[in-house]
């Protein structure tokens, strides 16, 4: 046997094997034996065939079934012979043979690349955002509250400061002729509250339902913005105030305003140090992706497609949907996504970071405890799927890797009132 190796890429080798036919005689001998026993042919008893008249009948099955059998019985050593010991994708590229003289196979393999990791123990830079919750943001959210719990009035004489409009905003050029795709439905606006008490709005005072009302916007900078706003609904909220008894009778742990503020206040700077962690983890990955160069392999980028796309066809019903288009918007996002799974395999691999049965088992306990006694048997139902346990060990894995991670990360801390980022924004 004789193997020639191609380097075709960092991750991707092509083995051709050579082999005199004494090697492989008598693997085509058996084959062939194999199959003479069960074929018919006229003239003949069943397993009587003579030889030459065999190979005739048989023809395409006994090469098909011989040149299998010599690579199923030969490619795993002739890999191990390489040192590829796992292997993710694997393509026959071409086989042939002339009986009584040569035999040659080829083929094609494709493997994780080695990834050569920082030295992140010395310690890297990543930014790290802290929002703190502005006192403004606390009144908004008791203020929806308010709203959420109003008396709805229907106006039929005209709209006044403070009334609410339903209706659709569809913007237009400077003749008034609709600007394709600029048009938003059943939009909620409130008369003389932000852009729509600016000068240009004063249209909407005495708007009714039914009326077709054009409005425009003049900004600091850049042109005039017109709209046509089609009113289909004019309304008026009384809003209830945030007493005592108001709060006991609508809040099942609460009972009075002072609790209530504190609990929203809790609620809104625990959504904040959420965005927080999320985006500092975000960063660290970044981070990696961006200074880790990696080969990504191909069938891995296939696969992660493919995924994508049956998932499109699921939700799409089974609709037509451009193949081609998808695959090209979300090759980006699948490159990324195998880099950072291939980066935290070699980083788990030097840190020897495993998540036992132990750790799972006792996560999903702690989950199961988060909810009332009646539904707890539903979540440990739900982790007893092999599917959802890997998800879940998954998820371990990788914080337990950040955790790693952040033992050497030299934080840039930035602290940002919630009230100015939310002006940024706008």
């Amino acid at each position: 046997m004789k193997i020639t190796v191609y380097e075709v890429s960092s991750i991707e080798r092509k083995i051709r094997v050579d082999f005199e036919w004494k090697d492989v005689e008598e693997q085509y001998d058996s084959t062939l034996n194999k199959l003479r026993r069960k074929l018919k042919v006229d003239g003949f008893r069943p397993g009587k065939v003579p030889t030459d008249v065999a190979k005739r009948s048989l023809g395409p099955q006994l090469s098909y079934d011989f040149t299998n059998a010599v690579i199923e019985s030969n490619y795993k050593d002739v890999l191990k012979e390489q040192d590829i010991e796992k292997f993710i994708d694997l393509n026959i590229s071409g086989v042939d043979f002339d009986a009584g003289k040569t035999f040659y196979f080829e083929m094609t393999v494709e493997f994780d690349p080695e990834v050569k990791l920082l030295e992140y123990k010395k310690g890297f830079p990543i930014k790290k955002t802290v929002y703190v919750l502005d006192k403004e943001d606390v009144e908004l959210y008791l203020e929806d509250i308010r709203e959420h719990h109003a008396e709805v009035i229907e106006i039929s004489d005209g709209a006044q400061k403070d009334h609410y409009i339903l209706c659709d905003l569809q913007e237009t050029d400077g003749d008034g002729v609709p600007l394709v795709g600029k048009k938003v439905a059943n939009r909620m606006i409130k008369v003389g509250e932000g852009i729509y008490g600016e000068p240009g709005s004063e249209t909407l005072i005495g708007a009714k339902a039914g009326d077709e009302v054009h409005i425009q916007f003049k900004p600091k900078k850049g042109d005039k913005i017109n709209y046509v706003v089609s009113v289909k609904r004019v309304e008026s909220h009384a809003l209830p105030k945030l007493t005592d008894d108001f709060i006991k009778n609508n809040f099942k742990t609460i009972d009075n305003y002072k609790t209530l503020r504190e609990e929203v206040e809790k609620l809104l700077q625990g959504e904040w140090d959420s965005r927080t962690e999320k985006e500092y983890l975000r960063g660290i990955t970044e981070y990696f992706v961006e200074k880790v160069t990696i080969d990504v392999p191909k069938s891995r980028i296939k696969r992660f497609l493919d995924n994508v796309i049956e998932d499109m066809l699921a939700k799409n019903g089974g609709k037509e949907i451009d193949d081609q288009k998808l695959r090209e918007q979300y090759r980006p996002i699948a490159e990324r996504e195998i880099r950072w799974y291939l980066i935290q395999e070699a980083i788990s691999k030097a840190e020897n970071i495993k998540v036992t049965k132990a750790e799972t088992d006792q996560k999903i306990q702690e989950m199961a405890e988060q909810y009332p006694n009646e539904n707890r048997d539903a979540v440990l139902k739900y982790y007893r799927k092999a599917e959802n346990r890997s998800h879940l060990e998954t998820d371990l894995h990788e914080q337990k890797i950040f955790d790693c991670l952040k033992e050497s990360v030299k934080v840039k801390k930035e602290t940002i009132n919630t009230k100015d980022f939310r002006k940024r924004n706008m």
